[in-house]
């Protein structure tokens, strides 16, 4: 009778603990303007991906100003007679790290006592975390404690090719999700003091070391996260393609080439080819500005471009070096491509005819697009290559993202998935020069061999 009471009475057992839900932040961290996408992998009905806004904007300011003893981050001006705007973060970055000035051509604002550029990066990537998060939390409303939120951030390509480079901002990111972790959300605001007492609270040598394999989960070239959805995309086959993105501060052109053919699904990628020059739409705008004597903030041009450029022959002219500056990059990546091809005449042949993608705020700008479309090394015509938006993509208000808005978006959409659905993508410094075929030799111009 015992037995079969405790058998009757058997305690309930402990409910099984439910898997968290698995959303990872996309986080395009820009010289003047950040973008951020978040990927919700427990999405009822499959997968979506959020782009984030901010004020109603999907650029989010990436430049920090200090008035008195308070840090304000997402603001572009400092209060009337007090306060100092510090831009371009991410590039005194890059010459602190290396001390070679080229990075940073903007002014030279002294950096506030105590604080130096990469302070400044980790506190604005704090916050670009936070802000993901905060729009993560509106999106489930207010349902965060089942969630398992990750982040990776972008670089330029070069800079993940950099050594030194790699390692700083990989500390960047890193530092930047433990104060998240460790301290919680950073407001638009914090007071210096603070803020600086929760960076010493875990000094940069403090960070363990990041294995090899893992890095890419932490960090990711911008150039590979921006071709992440015409990869996926069945309207893109396998072959060669260049993506230049025209930013802000910034011009980055990569020349890759997708990897399978008709009867294979696409594989992975490898790029042949990464060049960084620091020149972008500020330089045009601050070209144009000149040319029509505009004496206000040269930044107030910015979406009308176009326009002026289309109305004066003076301000198209006014412009030149600003857009050789820009094609420089594509020649340079061309260049570097060309030596690992070399003489190998159906890959020569095949780059020839490669097509492009045009991304950031220069691909609105017709009058910049148009040049990028001569090759670099055999003068010819290229097509552009264009994408419809992604269908699982949409804002955080729930409006589906235009096409207008996909160059600007994409490299946060590529960087919001987890390092395990990213295809192998193999940067210019792992792929190896092709074999020499000396059958059909083919010349570069000497403008391309003694480039500028």
């Amino acid at each position: 009778m015992k037995r079969l009471l405790s058998a009757f009475w058997k305690s309930p057992e402990k409910p099984q603990a439910q898997p968290k839900r698995r959303v990872h932040l996309g986080i395009d961290y820009g010289t003047s303007a950040s973008k951020i996408v978040f990927r919700d992998y427990g999405a009822p009905g499959g997968e979506r991906a959020i782009l984030v806004l901010s004020g109603g904007s999907m650029r989010i300011p990436s430049s920090v100003c200090i008035s008195g003893e308070k840090l304000e981050f997402g603001a572009t001006t400092a209060p009337p007679n007090r306060g100092v705007v510090y831009e371009s973060i991410k590039m005194r970055v890059a010459v602190e790290a290396t001390g070679r000035s080229t990075y940073y051509f903007g002014p030279a604002t002294p950096l506030p006592d105590r604080l130096n550029a990469y302070d400044l990066a980790v506190l604005t990537v704090w916050y670009l975390i936070s802000e993901g998060h905060r729009a993560v939390d509106q999106y489930l409303r207010g349902n965060m404690e089942n969630v398992r939120l990750g982040m990776t951030m972008g670089v330029p390509m070069a800079f993940f090719d950099d050594q030194v480079l790699r390692s700083r901002f990989l500390s960047i990111a890193r530092k930047a999700w433990l104060l998240y972790r460790e301290e919680g959300l950073l407001g638009c605001t914090i007071q210096i003091e603070k803020a600086r007492g929760a960076l010493d609270k875990f000094p940069a040598d403090s960070i363990s070391t990041t294995p090899d394999d893992q890095v890419r989960d932490w960090l990711r070239s911008e150039g590979e996260a921006a071709m992440w959805w015409p990869f996926q995309s069945p309207a893109v086959g396998p072959g060669p393609y260049a993506k230049i993105d025209i930013g802000a501060g910034t011009t980055h052109a990569s020349l890759y080439r997708i990897y399978g053919d008709a009867n294979t699904p696409k594989t992975g990628m490898a790029f042949f080819g990464a060049s960084t020059v620091s020149v972008g739409m500020d330089a045009v705008d601050q070209a144009i500005a000149r040319c029509i004597g505009h004496t206000g903030d040269c930044l107030s041009l910015r979406g009308k471009e176009q326009s002026i450029l289309g109305g004066t022959i003076k301000a198209q002219n006014g412009i030149a070096d600003v857009r050789d500056a820009i094609y420089h990059a594509y020649r340079r990546s061309w260049i570097q491509t060309y030596q690992k091809i070399g003489e190998f005449v159906a890959e020569k042949t095949a780059w020839n005819n490669h097509k492009i993608f045009m991304i950031g705020g220069g691909s609105l700008v017709p009058l910049l697009v148009d040049p990028m479309r001569v090759h670099p090394g055999v003068g010819d015509r290229v097509s552009l290559a264009l994408l419809e938006p992604p269908p699982d993509l949409a804002q955080a208000d729930g409006q589906k993202v235009t096409a207008a808005q996909l160059p600007f978006a994409a490299v946060a959409y590529g960087l919001a998935n987890i390092g395990l659905s990213i295809p192998e993508a193999l940067t210019p410094a792992q792929v190896a020069p092709m074999p020499l075929n000396s059958a059909r030799r083919v010349n570069l111009e000497r403008e391309d061999i003694y480039a500028k």
